[in-house]
């Protein structure tokens, strides 16, 4: 039996992630940005991550050229932005609920992200509809508050711990 995109999407939807804007600075100084949950950190030393962008994305496009982007982790606070960067390309309007600074080497911060982390393309692997990009990170800045979670295909605020624990 094969699996079909609609049973693993309803799987992956199980799934509790957070929620980033992947970023990008095109030559020209328009601003590209997409909504994701696949983000994964692969390496420590070095400090390497992997996004995977659709080809239908705007900032796929931006991305390859580019070899760079932002990874904005979104506050529980930022549920409106990545609504608004979850719409297709053709839906994307002038959107007043999002103020960017540049950080380094010029990649799009989102004011107000929990986590910001600006990349270097090293390499790329294309499968199916999307490319996954590994990329360096070059710089962090980090803010404090509370992550915004994506499960069972809606948005979820977060911050009740379980217990203490401590680590996995």
């Amino acid at each position: 039996m094969r699996v079909s995109s609609k049973q693993l999407q309803q799987a992956m939807a199980k799934f509790a992630t957070g929620v980033a804007v992947i970023s990008s600075l095109e030559a020209n100084g328009d601003i590209h940005g997409m909504t994701a949950n696949a983000l994964v950190s692969i390496s420590l030393k070095p400090p390497l991550i992997l996004v995977s962008i659709g080809h239908q994305r705007d900032t796929y496009a931006n991305v390859q050229k580019q070899g760079r982007f932002g990874v904005n982790v979104l506050s529980r606070k930022q549920r409106k932005l990545a609504e608004f960067f979850a719409l297709e390309n053709s839906a994307k309007r002038d959107n007043p609920d999002s103020s960017w600074q540049f950080e380094g080497k010029g990649s799009p911060r989102l004011e107000g992200a929990l986590v910001f982390l600006e990349c270097t393309v090293v390499a790329t692997h294309t499968y199916g509809d999307h490319t996954i990009f590994i990329a360096e990170v070059e710089n962090i800045i980090s803010e404090r508050g509370l992550p915004l979670l994506y499960f069972q295909s809606k948005f979820m605020d977060s911050g009740i711990p379980l217990g203490e624990q401590g680590g996995l």
